[in-house]
């Protein structure tokens, strides 16, 4: 099901509900903060319309001002929002197919951006954050249209140009010599990392991903090299990282638990993996953290 959900979450007074087949945009806050993210299937923004916001992405403390914005991948986890008075924040959450047919020969271009930063910081400059402004006003009056015969094309072609304006800034963040549609060594690449992306238990040999895209271990990690610097153990590494820095900071599970819950196969081994990731045991890296009062420790 070519399914595109959107969820705009805002402090206003005034809300929107607004659904069709494969769209779906509301406007309540409270939605937002009561969002398990982690369960999302689609790509996210979360955008910064009016004040200032923190939020922690995967267990890392990100700062937006107005205007800013990140867009993730499926399945990252958002908690603890901090916010200061009068802001206005929109979280859109785009099903990849939507994606793919409303950005069409481009989505490869947005898949390497995505997926090799893992989450987008969009900073904006005054042009584009008239532009911006510009586009939300325009959706919150066309939401209003509910009997208008086209009003769902409209929304669709500005969610298009919204999508296309933020890969146009993601595009000269990412460092890459080339974004075009090419080759299947491309495809490959962005297959894994959307394949590692929605594991639940991502610490697994390199193998495994390997049979599971139908190709070599080598053939893998010579592509994953080529095209990112990074082999694909350093990728699993730095996922299920993230992963363990959120369940030590956000959950009061036992280390045991967590261990196993991430399919670490004991406790020596979890301990050994988190002071190679964290520089520091498990139990010392959550005491930092609680400590710090959801700031999480930079490591």
């Amino acid at each position: 099901m070519n399914d595109f959900s959107a969820i705009f979450a805002s402090m206003e007074d005034e809300k929107y509900n607004y659904r069709e087949q494969d769209i779906r945009l509301v406007t309540a806050f409270d939605e937002l903060a009561d969002m398990d993210t982690s369960q999302l299937d689609g790509y996210m923004i979360l955008a910064c319309d009016g004040g200032k916001m923190d939020v922690d992405v995967n267990g890392a403390r990100v700062h937006l001002d107005t205007w800013e914005a990140l867009i993730l991948p499926p399945h990252t986890r958002l908690t603890n929002y901090m916010m200061s008075p009068q802001i206005r924040c929109d979280l859109a959450v785009l099903n990849a197919d939507t994606v793919r047919n409303l950005l069409g020969c481009h989505i490869d271009e947005w898949n390497r951006a995505v997926y090799m930063n893992k989450s987008n910081h969009i900073r904006t400059d005054e042009e584009s954050r008239r532009q911006f402004e510009g586009y939300t006003s325009l959706l919150e009056f066309k939401l209003t249209q509910t009997d208008r015969r086209y009003n769902r094309e409209v929304v669709r072609s500005i969610l298009r140009s919204i999508l296309f304006d933020y890969l146009e800034l993601m595009t000269v963040v990412v460092p890459t010599g080339e974004t075009s549609v090419e080759g299947q060594r491309k495809v490959l690449f962005q297959q894994f990392l959307e394949l590692l992306s929605m594991s639940h238990v991502k610490h697994q040999p390199v193998d495994t991903y390997a049979q599971e895209l139908c190709v070599s271990p080598g053939y893998l990690t010579k592509v994953c090299k080529d095209l990112s610097g990074k082999t694909p153990m350093k990728w699993i590494r730095e996922y299920t990282a993230q992963d363990v820095r959120y369940c030590l900071t956000n959950s009061d599970r036992s280390v045991k638990e967590i261990c196993k819950d991430l399919g670490f196969q004991d406790l020596s081994f979890f301990s050994k993996f988190c002071r190679r990731a964290f520089g520091c045991s498990s139990t010392a890296y959550r005491k930092k953290a609680k400590a710090s009062r959801g700031q999480i420790p930079n490591v």
